[in-house]
């Protein structure tokens, strides 16, 4: 699932180098490649940097330098050379590269924005699995951390000092009370009471 980074740029390097594609760049590109399927990622990356620094408005390049950092676990830096390939525009294989920027996102568990870079990726591709899926578990673990952060607010009001003042407007003072505990219920019930038998009582409605 989370392998599928590289496939589309090594077949654009091996074009360009069939028809002849000359200079540092080609043979950085290719050192990268070579470093690169060997899992010598520190060395891809080198040779990669070099390549973007040969041709910087290159998407090609700047996509296979973010694989290798994602090699790495430089997620940041991997979604930010991701992100630049996009940028430079007329990438032919522009649906895999916002498909590895979802997953270098949903590593740094930015989860929102993998969320709008699957979605991109399957805007160009929409039969791609691998996307779909990585798209439902990005929508699900964010489901459940703005889930787990409302609880949070909860306990956080439930729990917060009951001694101190108040001017919370009636509404919201009844709302709070039905989240208490059943014996703080009752408690404060016993307390009600007391009052009311040691002072004015309200006419009953007939």
């Amino acid at each position: 699932m989370w392998n599928k980074i590289f496939n589309s740029s090594l077949v654009l390097f091996i074009i360009f180098f069939l028809v002849g594609w000359m200079g540092n760049w080609k043979r950085a590109m290719k050192t990268g490649t070579e470093a690169y399927w060997i899992q010598d990622y520190d060395a891809a990356i080198e040779a990669f940097q070099q390549a973007t620094f040969d041709k910087p408005n290159n998407p090609i390049a700047l996509h296979n330098l973010g694989a290798a950092l994602y090699k790495k676990g430089r997620y940041k830096d991997a979604s930010a050379a991701f992100q630049r390939s996009l940028l430079k525009g007329n990438a032919p294989n522009e649906a895999s590269i916002y498909y590895n920027l979802g997953n270098a996102q949903f590593q740094l568990r930015d989860l929102t924005a993998a969320i709008e870079s699957y979605k991109s990726s399957l805007r160009l591709n929409p039969h791609d699995a691998d996307a779909k899926h990585n798209l439902a578990l990005a929508l699900q673990l964010l489901k459940e951390q703005q889930e787990n952060t409302v609880q949070q607010q909860l306990n956080t009001q439930k729990n917060s000092p009951k001694n101190e003042p108040s001017n919370i407007p009636k509404a919201e003072a009844l709302q709070l009370l039905e989240r208490l505990s059943k014996n703080e219920n009752k408690r404060r019930q016993k307390m009600l009471k007391q009052q009311l038998n040691s002072g004015y009582r309200r006419d009953k409605d007939w």
